[in-house]
């Protein structure tokens, strides 16, 4: 059985609705009676739901459970429901009682490797899941889940005092997630709400909503950017297959924003300059001209990033190597690419292999905010893929609009132009009356792309339509 198929246990999983409490106390009546209702009732709640999640989304997935009572900080900002070491009471008992499966951890001293418990539903909870009167819509995250995050250099959360700053953005990421919650996103050509890839299946669940918004190397100025949200996990191609409330979408990206970026923080307009692409490197042992803008983009974009040659060369190579297996990323072929950058970009050429890049994140969160508050502002859905933007097709020349004052707003110099995929209704539209021929071909061809909507995707509808209503 492989247990590296895995995920941590999601400590922030929570239900309001009356079938889950009901659950909860049946389990607790017959089960857990002899403890204190206080302490231990939340805690079984929260372990049976990711537990429930879990089997109905992939009964093969096992929950990372630290087993520590060190591992269990209740009075952390990212613990608001103080979740606490009765865990651990839990997870034996549920053991005991032949509930679960567990596999102990294990910690190798001296060395970095080791592995916490896993743990999934055996048949015996099985069972009393699948008499359960819920459903996995009825589950959701739990609203007081912090969603600004500071973390250290090693990527662990930290604490930190609350400033007028924080409170305002913690205010609009929680308005954005009220609305995500209450947007029925889906692909409506998949039967299971499942894109499953060679190595993982990404699930498009309606409980797979939630932003927040996280701050790197324990400063405010690093990162920023918004993470969560499946359709930020699935493949580009699957991306333009997305409905918001029964609609399709367009999405919008800006063009080659991170280099323009770099310019504009030394106030030049990138495109005043009339460069070209800022990837278009000529000395290049590869014929295919996607891959080979996707190799100078990819060193291009880690090079920035990167603090030095060495770890920018094996973080490209790590990335590529398998996806194009016959070009050979030695550092000696990756150095030739990034002098030819240099000598290309010699404006910004001493911000390669220095560590900048991390700024830069924290620049296009701030476009991303400002574009995100927007749409907020006006109780338009709006998904958010770091630089670029998921809307409606209705939306489209208001998402356009919004994308060219977010950068005049944010920074002076700086003029990326914008990327489309899909059609949107203002586009088509507008040449109606000027060229007949172009609407009806636009219309004609988005009609022929127009998705089958799967009997699986319109039940899922009418569950997520109860689900919100009720």
């Amino acid at each position: 059985m492989d247990h590296n198929l895995s995920r941590p246990l999601d400590v922030h999983k929570w239900s309001e609705h009356k079938q889950v409490n009901k659950f909860v106390n049946f389990i607790y009546e017959n089960y857990f009676k002899w403890q204190n209702p206080k302490l231990v009732k939340k805690h079984i709640k929260v372990v049976l739901l990711d537990l429930y999640v879990a089997w109905k989304e992939n009964p093969l997935i096992k929950l990372g459970v630290h087993m520590n009572n060190n591992a269990y900080k209740a009075k952390s900002r990212y613990n608001e429901l103080h979740i606490s070491k009765k865990t651990i009471l839990v997870v034996n008992h549920l053991y005991n009682l032949k509930f679960i499966h567990l596999k102990s951890g294990y910690f190798a001293k001296g060395k970095k490797e080791g592995r916490v418990t896993r743990i999934w539903a055996a048949d015996k909870l099985i069972k009393h899941f699948e008499k359960a009167k819920y459903r996995l819509e009825n589950v959701q995250t739990h609203s007081d889940r912090e969603v600004i995050i500071l973390r250290d250099n090693s990527k662990k959360e930290i604490e930190y005092e609350d400033t007028t700053q924080t409170i305002r953005m913690r205010e609009l990421v929680k308005v954005y997630n009220d609305l995500l919650k209450r947007t029925f996103i889906d692909i409506p050509e998949l039967k299971e709400p499942c894109i499953n890839l060679k190595n993982k299946h990404i699930y498009i669940s309606q409980h797979e909503k939630f932003v927040r918004k996280i701050f790197s190397n324990s400063s405010w100025s690093e990162n920023g950017r918004f993470y969560g949200g499946w359709w930020q996990r699935i493949p580009k191609q699957w991306r333009s297959k997305i409905y918001i409330n029964d609609m399709p979408t367009i999405e919008d990206d800006y063009s080659s924003l991170h280099p323009i970026l770099l310019y504009a923080q030394k106030g030049i307009d990138y495109n005043k300059l009339k460069k070209g692409d800022p990837y278009d490197v000529a000395k290049i042992d590869v014929i295919d001209p996607e891959i080979k803008r996707k190799i100078v983009k990819t060193l291009f974009l880690t090079a920035i990033n990167a603090k030095d040659e060495k770890s920018c060369f094996q973080a490209v190579k790590s990335e590529l190597q398998m996806e194009v297996p016959y070009f050979k990323f030695t550092f000696e072929n990756l150095r030739s690419i990034l002098h030819q950058l240099k000598d290309n970009h010699s404006e910004i050429a001493d911000d390669f292999c220095n560590g900048k890049g991390i700024g830069l994140l924290n620049l296009d969160s701030q476009i991303a905010e400002y574009i995100i508050e927007t749409f907020v502002g006006h109780d338009i859905p709006i998904l958010c893929v770091h630089d670029s933007f998921i809307v409606s097709v209705k939306q489209d020349n208001f998402l356009r609009k919004t994308m060219v004052d977010a950068v005049e707003n944010i920074i002076n110099k700086a003029s990326p132009k914008i990327k489309r995929v899909g059609f949107g209704y203002t586009e088509i539209h507008s040449n109606r009356h000027l060229d007949r021929d172009y609407y009806l071909d636009k219309m004609i061809e988005n009609s022929a792309n127009s998705p089958k909507f799967t009997k699986e995707y319109i039940y899922r509808k009418q569950l997520f339509k109860e689900n919100y209503e009720s």
